[in-house]
C-alpha cells in the first residue's frame, strides 16, 4: 500500500531533500539475497536477529533494536555503525587477472566512495589493510555436516576486522556458502554478503562481502559487478530495501524519464534481463536522492559532528520534513489508528531535477517482542547446519 504526497519548491535545489560463532540474524521480509548472508554466519547471529523488529521495505534503515537482547531504552532505535567511521579489510589474494590485488583494493574503495561522497551523510569508509590470508576454497570449506568452516578473522566474532572483503578468483568460495555452480550466475551472485554481528548498545559488529571473481573477467563486466557491490555495501551501511519508482522495473505504469532516474540504487530486484544494468536505468552505481535520504537520515551531518567531516553540509539545513500520521477510518470516515507499513512517497512536481523523490514507510520504529528462536529450525536441524 502506498501513499503518496506532492510538494512544489519554494527555495533552491537541496543535495538529499527527505520526506518526513556464533549465527546470522533473521532479516526484516527475507528473500534468497538475505538467506545468502546465513549461509556463512554462525549461530549468535541468527539468535539476535530474532530480536530485531521486521520492516516493511522502503527507503529506510534495514534494522531496528528490538525489545529483547539490546540495552533498556534502545528498542526502535536504527542500527548503525558506532563512530560513522567504519574500517574494512580485503582479501590477500587478487579478484581476477583483470583486477589484481591492488586493482581491487581501488575497486571497492570507489564502490564505497558512493556513499561516503553523499554530502549531507556523516559515515567514512577507509581501508585498514589485509587480511591475514587468501580466502579461497581451500579455507572455505563446507564440511559433511553442512556446517561452514571459515577463516577466523572473517568470522562474525573477528570484531577487531569489522568489515572483511574477500575476493573469490576462482569461484569456489560462492559455492561453497551459497551452493554449488552458485559462481556461475553473475547476475544474482557477483557481490553478496552483509552485516552478521551485532552489540547490545544497537550498533554493528562485523560484515563479510564476498565478489566473485567469475564475474570481473572481462571490462565490459566491471561496470555490473561495481552495480550490485555498491548494492551491497549499502546493505552494509544499514539501508533497507526500498520501493520508490517500481514501475521502472514492472513497467505498470510505463515509467517517465524522471522514474528512471530516480529510481533508488536500494531497489530489491531487477529483471534478469538488464544484462547490463546500464541498458535498463542511467548511472545504476549512484545512488539517487531516496538513497541520499535514507543514508543520511542513519548518519546525519550536524553541527556537533561537522568538523569530523569537511565539506559536508548539515543535514537539517539542507533539507526538509514531512512527518505526520498515515490513519484508518471508521464506517464514518473519520481518522482512528495509526497504520503501520504503509509505503510514503513524497514527489516534487515542479523541480528541475529528474527523480526528485524520497520514500519512508510508517511505523518503520515499531518494536515489539517477537521472541527467540531456541537451537533448533522448524525440522529440528540445528541452526548451525545449512543444506542446498
Amino acid at each position: 500500500m502506498a501513499k503518496v504526497f506532492h510538494f512544489h519548491a519554494n527555495r533552491q535545489q537541496r543535495d538529499a531533500p527527505i520526506p518526513a560463532r556464533s549465527a546470522a540474524p533473521p532479516k526484516p521480509d527475507p528473500s534468497w539475497r538475505d538467506r545468502r548472508i546465513a549461509i556463512y554466519a554462525a549461530a549468535l547471529a541468527l539468535v539476535l536477529l530474532i530480536v530485531l523488529v521486521e520492516l516493511a521495505r522502503a527507503g529506510g534503515p534495514q534494522y531496528v533494536a528490538g525489545v529483547s537482547y539490546f540495552n533498556a531504552g534502545l528498542a526502535g532505535q536504527p542500527i548503525t555503525w558506532a563512530g560513522r567511521a567504519i574500517t574494512y579489510y580485503t582479501d590477500q589474494g587478487d579478484l581476477s587477472p583483470l583486477l589484481r590485488g591492488p586493482d581491487a583494493d581501488t575497486f571497492v574503495a570507489d564502490a564505497f566512495s558512493r556513499w561516503t561522497q553523499i554530502p549531507t551523510a556523516a559515515i567514512s569508509a577507509t581501508r585498514g589493510g589485509q587480511l591475514a590470508e587468501d580466502v579461497s576454497g581451500a579455507n572455505v570449506i563446507l564440511n559433511s555436516d553442512r556446517s561452514i568452516t571459515l577463516p577466523l578473522d572473517i568470522e562474525p566474532t573477528a570484531t577487531a576486522k569489522p568489515i572483511g572483503i574477500v575476493y573469490d578468483a576462482d569461484g569456489t568460495v560462492t559455492d561453497a556458502l551459497i551452493g554449488s555452480g552458485a559462481s556461475s550466475d553473475c547476475f544474482t551472485n557477483a557481490t553478496f554478503g552483509g552485516v552478521d554481528a551485532f552489540t547490545i548498545d544497537g550498533h554493528f559488529a562485523h560484515a563479510l562481502v564476498v565478489l566473485d571473481g567469475k564475474c570481473a573477467q572481462t571490462s565490459g563486466a566491471l561496470p555490473d559487478l561495481k552495480y550490485h557491490l555498491v548494492r551491497v555495501l549499502g546493505r552494509v551501511f544499514g539501508l533497507g530495501w526500498s520501493q520508490l519508482n517500481l514501475n521502472a522495473i514492472t513497467g505498470i505504469p510505463q515509467p517517465s524519464g524522471d522514474d528512471l532516474a530516480g529510481l533508488p540504487v536500494m531497489h530489491e530486484d531487477d529483471l534478469g534481463s538488464c544484462v547490463p544494468i546500464s541498458g535498463c536505468y542511467p548511472n545504476p552505481d549512484t545512488p539517487k536522492m531516496d538513497d541520499r535520504a535514507a543514508l543520511s537520515r542513519l548518519y546525519p551531518v550536524t553541527i556537533a559532528n561537522l568538523s569530523q567531516f569537511p565539506g559536508k553540509q548539515i543535514f537539517a539545513a539542507q533539507t526538509a520534513r514531512i512527518h505526520g500520521s498515515v490513519k484508518f477510518t471508521d464506517s464514518s470516515g473519520d481518522p482512528t489508528q495509526a497504520m503501520q507499513g504503509v509505503n510514503v512517497v513524497a514527489r516534487c512536481l515542479d523541480c528541475a531535477a529528474a527523480g526528485y523523490a524520497a520514500s519512508s514507510v510508517s511505523g518503520f520504529l515499531f518494536s515489539g517482542n517477537a521472541g527467540n528462536i531456541t537451537d533448533s529450525d522448524p525440522r529440528m536441524q540445528p541452526w548451525r547446519v545449512f543444506s542446498t
